[in-house]
Parts: C-alpha cells; structure tokens; sequence
C-alpha cells in the first residue's frame, strides 16, 4: 500500500468511525467536559464538513452529512447565536452550502442562515467602525479575529460573492471596518490590544500586545482581504491596508538555523526592538509550536495570500521560506514546547499538513520544497492513527484542558479532511479550509 492508499484507508475508517451522530455524541458524554454540538470547532457542523467533501467523490455519504447537518440545526436552535464562524449560526451557516449538492438543496435554511450572519456581521462592523473613529479605545481579539470575529464572518459572506460586483453591503462594511485596523489608536498599532499577550484578559494598553496568530491575530484580516481582493471585492483603503501589513509582519520575522519564523505574540518590550533594532546578545527568543492557529505556518499562507493578491514576489518568497522552515523545525523537534503533539488542525500535525499543501500548491514553482516536504508529513500524521476512539489519538490535555477528540478543529474529522486533501491531490470540492481562512 503505497502512501496515498495508507491515506485514504485513514480517512474511510475515521469516517466509519463518526458516521453515527448517536454513537458519537454518546461517547462525547463520558469526555472530561460538556461537547458543544452546534459550534464549528468541536460540533456537528465541523463533522459534517468532513461527509460533505467526501460526497462530491462518493455520493454515499451524503445522507450522513445530512444527518450531522441535523444534529447541528436541532443544537443551534437552543445555542446563544454567538458573535463569530465558529459559533452556532455562522457555523452552520458556513457548513450548509458545502453540504449543498445542488442549488436547490437547503435553499430557504441557507438563506435565513445568511440572513442572520448578514445581521451579525453589519452589527460588529459598525460597532467596529465607530470605535476606529472615536480613535481611543483599542479594539479586542474577539471583535477582528477568525474564530469569533469580524474576519470568520467575512469568510462566510464570502462564500455568496464569487466574482467582483456581487458584494452586498455586510461584506463592505466588514472590509471597511477591517481596513479601519490599519489607523493607529493612541501611537499604537490599530490592531494593538489592551489584552493580556498570555490569556487574553483585559489589561492597560501598556500590558497589551499584537497577536501575530492566523486564529487570533493580524494574519486573519490580512487573508481574508487578500482573497476578497483577488475575487475583486475590494473597498477603498484595502491595497494600503495589504501592504501595511505584510512589511509590518516581514518586520517582525525572526531567523534561526532553518529560516524565518514569527513569534505568536509582540508587547512593547519586543516591538520596539524591530524592525531596525536587532534582538539584543543572550535573548531568549525562541520558536514556538509550528501550528496553524499561532504559529509559523498560518502567518506564512496569510503572507503568501497577500503576495498573490498583490503581485509581490519577495512577501512570496518570504512566506514560502518561512513554510518550509516551519515542517523542517516541526520534523527535527521531538520534545519540548515546540514540539507537535497532536493529529489536528488547530495545533497539530493536520493543521500544519494543510497549511503547507496550500503554500506549495500556490508557489511559483510547479517542484517545489514544500510540495516535496508533504510525504513525510503524512507519514508523521498516520503515526498518530488509532482504531479508537475516533481514528486518530485523542489530543494530549493542555493547560487543565481537553480538547475535542472527534470534531473539526482539534479532532479526528478535520484530521481526516487534511489527509483527504494530501491523498487526492486535489482543491477541496467544499473549500472546507476557507473556515481556516487558507484559501
């Protein structure tokens, strides 16, 4: 069995394996905490994700994501609608149409599902937009970020405006309000937090800091307007916002041995040391886990997204530097808290597979070190197979917390949707990653 059967044959029995929501959400009963089925992250809508990508091949396993899709409208009609992608609404409201097999399908629940992300969107941006122009308070993680933010919710409206023109006015306000970020607050970066850089608690602006996470941070806004401004959807500011951006992120890039890297956070004791300012002899610096959410990999395809909706090679260059040296550190660290543990998305080894197959897929270069790198970031990833519970080895507890063993972000499915993008070489039919905002 060669490596993209040993890959495929991964994915069926994990899919075997969550193809009854009953016998899932019954084993979730006995987990460390409560599962939260009608959020993206650990829920239903993120596991039918997983069926809908698989149907376009195998028609089979449609009515499976159908019966998930009805685990998660049943959960959200009892959930708080929540502010971001990954909450109840805008999570099924991202999950439905890629479960869509044709335009009829599901029409009246997509369009009310849009209709209430359309309302959560405009109500952020605006709140967003009059805070900017006041120009005193610094805005917060949770009002621009992807997961609950203004940038998860662009990435849904997104979905409903494939060609430049189609834009309706929740997905301009977004733009806008997200363009706002590029204006200084206070001789601050606009998207400075009064947020502690450990926890995200409240905090003086003084204690606060700049989140460099695709999850959390800058890197989330910089995607989704790169690939709002490559399907020609684009508001005034936006090119300066790009640009601002990306040579603010090039400026705050470390090197070591193997080549760029990004820290997941700067404060005003290490910001002030860059660009101009080399990090003083002895500093204790170093790269963190090579992790979709806060490390390396993501920043590097939200700078690669931004290169290519501006035709600029050297931040192309850059990012695609910084991918390979992030799989390099991720396959030479074995222990520590730089190591990958974990099989999913968010933290793990799927997340930094899908990562560098979207990277090496969008380089210049046909042959590439990234493209090459994937067999042995496979391998790494099918390490972590396991008959039980769900496929793949349940995440290790950090910091007190357990995360999700089956779902989307940190579980067993979104595992196998990474390893079904590797096996089939192909562009996800669903552009199911578009919920990580990698493309």
């Amino acid at each position: 069995m060669n490596l993209s059967d040993h890959a495929r044959a991964a994915v069926a029995a994990t899919a075997e394996l969550l193809a009854e929501p009953d016998r899932v959400a019954g084993a979730l009963a006995d987990a460390d905490r409560p599962w939260a089925p009608a959020g993206l992250a650990d829920g239903a809508p993120g596991i039918a994700l997983l069926f809908a990508e698989l149907s376009r091949q195998d028609p089979a396993h449609r009515a499976t994501a159908h019966a998930w899709l009805g685990v998660a409208a049943r959960s959200a009609a009892g959930a708080a609608p929540g502010t971001g992608l990954y909450d109840a609404v805008p999570a099924l409201a991202f999950a439905l149409p890629r479960a869509a097999a044709t335009p009829a399908d599901y029409r009246t629940a997509r369009a009310h599902l849009h209709h209430q992300t359309t309302v959560l969107a405009e109500r952020l941006a605006r709140r967003e937009q009059q805070r900017a122009a006041a120009g005193v308070e610094h805005t917060a993680v949770e009002r621009y970020d992807l997961v609950s933010g203004l940038a998860g919710l662009g990435a849904v409206l997104l979905d409903h405006h494939p060609r430049a023109g189609t834009a309706d006015s929740a997905l301009h306000l977004v733009l806008r309000a997200l363009v706002r970020l590029s204006e200084p607050i206070a001789e601050l970066p606009g998207w400075w937090v009064a947020q502690s850089p450990d926890d995200c608690a409240p905090t003086s602006a003084e204690r606060g800091h700049a989140n460099l996470g695709l999850a959390h941070g800058l890197p989330g806004p910089l995607a989704l307007l790169a690939l709002c401004w490559r399907q020609g959807l684009r508001v005034p500011g936006q090119r300066t916002a790009l640009s601002l951006w990306a040579d603010w992120l090039l400026g705050q890039a470390r090197q070591d041995r193997y080549g760029p890297w990004w820290p997941q956070s700067v404060d005003l004791t290490t910001i002030d040391q860059l660009p101009d300012h080399p990090q003083p002899p002895g500093d204790c610096e170093r790269p963190g886990r090579p992790s979709w959410c806060y490390g390396s990999p993501g920043i590097a395809r939200a700078l690669q997204l931004a290169g290519l909706a501006l035709d600029q090679p050297d931040w192309r260059e850059c990012a695609e530097q910084a991918a390979a040296a992030a799989v390099h550190r991720a396959l030479d660290t074995a222990t520590g808290p730089a190591a990958l543990t974990d099989a999913g998305l968010c933290h793990g080894w799927a997340g930094l597979l899908q990562c560098t197959w979207r990277t090496g897929r969008d380089s210049e270069q046909p042959e590439n070190e990234l493209t090459a790198l994937l067999p042995r970031l496979t391998e790494r990833l099918l390490d972590l197979a396991t008959p039980a519970p769900f496929g793949f080895r349940p995440p290790l507890p950090r910091n007190g917390w357990t995360d999700d063993p089956a779902g989307f972000l940190t579980g067993a499915a979104g595992v196998a949707l990474a390893l079904h993008t590797v096996a089939t070489d192909r562009v996800p039919f669903t552009t199911w990653d578009r919920a990580l905002l990698l493309a």
